[in-house]
């Protein structure tokens, strides 16, 4: 038995049998609309009516176990099943609402195809065809007779349950369109990338329209069939639908990643469709990065490229800072080594227009679309065209430092004169400030200076550099401390303007001025070495040329043992310098040879500053400046300080033994005594002989401790 015939039993058996054909034919009707389209409205459940009601007859009876019953059968009944059949139940009940509503509405025409509708409104029988033409026109978002501007069938309308559930599913239709349709009409002001993805929106509903156009057309469409011509739109409305769902509240970059990621499924359709979207998702981020990599601008008004910049770093900074990457602008078919590349090219061509003060017009990046015509995951051509333009530009820009701005050069020259690469330039140079820095560093005065280093130029083969080399070479004095020489303050300057800055950054010339400090000082202990030999020799020469018989022997005894003890500790620390000296110099001399191999090799300006700080790295290294040698360092100046105290030592050695040459010479006690009192900076020999023994022991254990630091950072280094 069907459910109708079930409806009209039941129905037939609980009304009074004197009701008419007319009354019994209205009630059935109501009755199964109820029973189809129950749970549809917003009044209350059909069982909480009926607690409700129960309620109400147990406290007239004064007890409630028709609740308790109802409940208890209520459990046994399967969800979905008991809302209808409740429903119908209790609008069948008896009691003061009577069974039959309302007699005198107007009668329905039952039609045993279970297809044909009809309005109580009008009293008119509502045919197939023109639900069918209600059901088009809301799909177009249009009002009618049967269905309300919100997709929602009028309730003056009954319906057969085959046909509200057919009325039902494409009613689910018309309300993504209706949702879609608000959606493609939000696209100002959320970027160009949504108002990119809104457009697509509008393109796919236009063939959503087409569809219904050629539906209108046709004759004789009955439900079914436009249902299953209406399946495939509806699919591609749900994928639509769900792309809006996932776009809100993302944008730029990120929501072509979405859209990207839409299309990694296996339905063909979904797939399609996405590769459709992002096509047109993607045409302003291309114009984006074609106006970026080709003019040097950001034409990004809301905020969605992954390229930044910040307006506020100054232009010395360009390079380093004015721009950077917002990861999470970066699209997913975008890996980072191509972002990195895009955001290279854009910086270059602004770094040779406004730091370089050159034009450059690189060749068009294209006009084509980003995607190719393969399936969505396959790589396509814009990293090939990225990577030629880039090359180009990059290439064009170190080229530029290179020649025209002879970056090359200005890095020989700070090798030359603030490493001391240039032997003779620095002899000289020492030679004539030995005086000059020999005082107090709070008495020595920059222009004093300045002719001294313009002399020393002169006096060696710096002075064949280029006129631009060596305008730009001066000396700088460092604060001085208390205590300090001219020594430890002087400083040579190179001066450093732009372009070049972007390689020679201040930081970077701050870690030349330590490298000078300390190659200075070592070759200032090298330099006071050399002058102590001198002064030993001239001694020795003097004693041997004036020695006569009547020269006391006791006096030229303790002479030589003097000297003796002076020459084994100059041999012992020139060893030490010499060895030093010789490391240093081939640090120097090694990374300097892969300086030039690496530069030659450079294809950006990345890779030429990142080369550089390399070879800096290295001679930090090498001089004991770099993070972790402190200890190193702090030994090696402690002993190279010994060493400068060890020429002032012997100085006055070699000036007590002149003196004891001189008064022996005049053989006069009475001189003796003179010379002793007149020179109170002479000491005697026999404590010259102790302090060289002194400092000899403090040398040697500070020489051991340094030797010791030396294997504790290479046992460190090996681990």
């Amino acid at each position: 038995m069907s459910l109708r015939q079930l409806v009209w039993t039941l129905v037939s058996s609980e009304l009074d049998e004197k009701l008419d054909e007319h009354k019994l034919h209205g009630t059935f009707l109501r009755s199964f609309q109820r029973l189809s389209s129950s749970g549809r409205g917003t009044v209350a459940p059909p069982d909480e009516l009926i607690v409700k009601h129960l309620q109400g007859l147990g406290r007239q009876r004064g007890h409630d176990r028709h609740v308790l019953r109802f409940q208890s059968l209520r459990s046994r009944l399967h969800h979905s099943a008991a809302r209808p059949v409740l429903a119908l139940l209790f609008h069948l009940r008896g009691g003061d609402r009577g069974v039959v509503e309302d007699v005198s509405r107007p009668t329905l025409k039952e039609v045993r195809g279970g297809w044909h509708l009809a309005s109580l409104a009008n009293q008119k029988e509502i045919s197939e065809a023109k639900i069918v033409r209600d059901l088009l026109f809301a799909l177009q978002g249009v009002s009618s007779d049967c269905f309300d501007s919100s997709c929602e069938v009028d309730p003056a309308v009954l319906l057969t349950r085959p046909a509200w559930l057919l009325c039902h599913r494409i009613l689910g239709l018309a309300k993504l369109h209706l949702r879609l349709s608000t959606d493609a009409k939000e696209a100002m002001g959320h970027g160009l990338l949504h108002q990119a993805l809104c457009e697509a929106l509008r393109k796919q509903l236009q063939g959503y329209y087409e569809v219904l156009a050629q539906l209108m057309s046709c004759e004789g469409l009955s439900l079914r069939s436009l249902w299953a011509r209406l399946l495939a739109p509806m699919t591609r409305l749900h994928f639509l639908s769900q792309l809006c769902e996932g776009s809100r509240g993302v944008f730029g970059g990120a929501l072509s990643s979405m859209v990207f990621a839409s299309g990694f499924s296996g339905d063909i359709v979904a797939q399609d469709l996405a590769k459709e979207i992002l096509r047109s998702v993607v045409k302003p981020l291309w114009s984006m990065i074609r106006a970026w990599m080709t003019e040097g601008e950001l034409q990004d008004p809301y905020g969605e490229f992954f390229v930044i910049a910040d307006a506020s770093v100054p232009l010395e900074d360009l390079w380093n800072r004015a721009y950077s990457l917002e990861l999470e602008m970066v699209p997913s078919f975008i890996s980072l080594e191509l972002a990195r590349k895009i955001l290279l090219a854009g910086k270059s061509v602004n770094f040779i227009r406004l730091c370089c003060r050159r034009t450059w017009s690189p060749e068009p990046l294209g006009t084509s679309e980003l995607l190719p015509e393969e399936e969505i995951g396959a790589s396509f051509d814009l990293a090939s065209r990225v990577e030629r333009l880039s090359s180009k530009t990059n290439e064009h820009l170190v080229k530029l430092l290179m020649n025209h701005f002879s970056l090359g050069e200005h890095a020989l020259a700070l090798r030359r004169f603030l490493l001391l690469g240039q032997g003779d330039f620095v002899q000289s140079l020492m030679d004539a400030l030995q005086e000059e820095l020999d005082i107090d560093a709070n008495k020595i005065h920059k222009h004093q200076l300045m002719g001294i280093l313009e002399m020393a130029l002169r006096q060696s083969n710096a002075q064949f550099c280029s006129v631009d080399v060596l305008g730009r070479l001066g000396i700088k004095l460092r604060s001085p401390e208390r205590g300090e020489r001219g020594w430890d303050v002087f400083l040579l300057d190179y001066s450093i303007d732009s372009p070049l800055h972007v390689v020679f950054t201040p930081n970077i010339m701050q870690k030349y001025d330590r490298a000078f400090s300390f190659l200075w000082k070592l070759r200032r202990v090298s330099h006071a070495l050399a002058a102590s030999w001198n002064q030993h020799m001239a001694l020795q020469r003097h004693l041997c040329r004036d020695q006569r018989d009547s020269l006391d022997r006791l006096s030229l005894l303790e002479t030589r043992q003097t000297l003796h003890r002076c020459t084994l500790l100059r041999h012992e620390m020139h060893h030490f310098v010499q060895n030093v000296q010789s490391y240093v110099l081939e640090v120097l001399d090694t990374s300097w040879a892969k300086l030039q191999q690496g530069w030659q090799k450079s294809s950006d300006l990345d890779e030429v500053i990142s080369q550089h700080e390399r070879y800096l790295a290295a001679v930090e290294e090498g001089a004991f400046l770099a993070k972790g040698s402190e200890a190193i360092l702090s030994g090696v100046s402690a002993l190279l300080s010994l060493v400068l105290e060890f020429c002032t030592l012997q100085e006055q050695a070699c000036a007590s033994c002149f003196e004891v040459a001189a008064v022996e010479e005049e053989e006069s006690v009475e001189a003796v005594f003179q010379a002793v009192r007149g020179r109170p900076f002479a000491r005697s020999l026999a404590e010259c002989r102790a302090s060289l023994d002194h400092l000899a022991s403090t040398f040697q254990m500070k020489l051991q401790l340094f030797l010791r630091a030396l294997e504790e950072r290479s046992r460190t280094q090996k681990l």
